[in-house]
């Protein structure tokens, strides 16, 4: 582990200069002012409190998310969708995140379809409270730079940017890739933002450029930012019940082709990994590296694991090691044959497998800071 000057920031970064790809896990969004593991329980578990009149009916009082509600209670089954909002109100927080308790009630339908459309009304209402949310009120409005500054995408776009002419905008996002394990559209909406800020490019132009970037959501997402506005609509209502068709929890089979074989692209072509936010679950690694093939090629690894204990972020560091060794063009060299028959072994070279970086007392804007031409390769 490196000792980090206090403060300590790169003036010279340059363009990135390599394909580089980006797996963005939940602890990403705490640079936005976006709720993570529990705070989103709680925040489910708030939403999913009801009130039924003496007559049956949903009651407005007393019911903490009215709209939410609305949508399991209008027709028959409501008793059975009043079961699976009781058991997440009462259960959610002994579980480790909404996923979680999901996965313990996957025999029960009615608590999985509850449990998701809360979680699409949870994350547009997380977006609406970020930092990142642009009031659609006045079609010039943008992005306020001041409020994210210190976060991990402004820091990306530092790196990104230069060496990139205003004329050569329409490819500025063709060497990084991204898969992105979070629901919300964050990466998306601040993207074309700053593309729109710093190359002067109209918005819709700048959402173009970013509708064709590599951006991989392996447990699907919200949707796209022109049929569901960033932070949801404020005067009027969304079916929430519908839109939780396009998430899985990561419990859940990822089974679509086109996403496995996206992903499966994305990691082959890159010639960098950075992993931001990320909390290298079992699960999540197999999902990404499952078919893998071991490189011919040295593959630099950076990546945050704030707060995890040195032993695991050794055993993180191990894992990604066997499956990115340092790669030396002399270990396919075959043995020689030396006088009288005698094989002489090709040299063997200590490998110090010093391409992967896995810090656990940085964070993800932090990350950028430390490694920052590292980073730009």
């Amino acid at each position: 582990m490196a000792v980090r000057p206090e403060g300590r920031e790169s003036r010279d970064q340059q363009m990135f200069n390599r394909k580089t790809l980006f797996i963005i896990g939940a602890g990403a969004g705490v640079d936005v002012n976006l709720p993570v593991g529990t705070k989103l329980a709680l925040d489910i578990q708030q939403r999913a409190k009801v009130n039924i009149s003496h007559f049956g009916a949903l009651a407005e009082h007393g019911t903490f998310d009215y709209e939410l509600a609305t949508g399991f209670f209008q027709g028959g089954g409501a008793a059975k969708y009043l079961a699976a909002f009781e058991l997440i109100h009462k259960g959610i927080l002994l579980a480790n995140s909404i996923d979680d308790f999901l996965n313990i009630h996957e025999g029960t339908p009615e608590v999985v379809e509850v449990g998701k459309a809360a979680i699409i009304r949870s994350i547009l209402d997380a977006e609406r409270n970020s930092y990142l949310f642009v009031s659609p009120s006045n079609i010039n409005n943008t992005l306020d730079l001041m409020r994210v500054h210190a976060s991990w995408m402004v820091k990306f776009m530092r790196v990104l940017g230069p060496g990139r002419k205003a004329r050569d905008v329409e490819k500025v996002l063709d060497d990084v890739a991204f898969i992105n394990f979070n629901y919300d559209r964050c990466l998306e909406h601040f993207l074309m933002h700053a593309l729109h800020l710093q190359y002067g490019i109209p918005k819709q132009r700048a959402a173009e450029i970013v509708s064709r970037a590599t951006i991989i959501h392996p447990y699907g997402w919200v949707g796209p930012l022109d049929q569901v506005p960033f932070g949801g609509i404020e005067h009027g209502r969304l079916d929430y019940r519908n839109l939780s068709k396009r998430i899985k929890t990561y419990t859940e089979q990822v089974e679509e082709e086109s996403t496995l074989s996206s992903m499966e692209d994305a990691i082959r072509n890159a010639d960098c990994l950075v992993f931001l936010g990320f909390a290298y679950h079992t699960q999540n690694m197999n999902l990404l590296f499952g078919k893998h093939t071991v490189p011919r090629k040295t593959t630099p690894i950076f990546g945050t694991a704030l707060g995890m204990s040195k032993a695991d972020t050794s055993q993180v560091a191990s894992l990604l090691e066997d499956r990115f060794p340092e790669y030396d063009p002399d270990d396919e060299l075959e043995d020689s044959h030396g006088p009288f028959g005698f094989r002489i072994p090709s040299p063997m070279r200590l490998k110090m497998n010093d391409h992967v970086n896995i810090e656990n007392e940085l964070n993800c804007a932090q990350l950028f800071d430390y490694y920052a031409k590292s980073l730009a390769g």
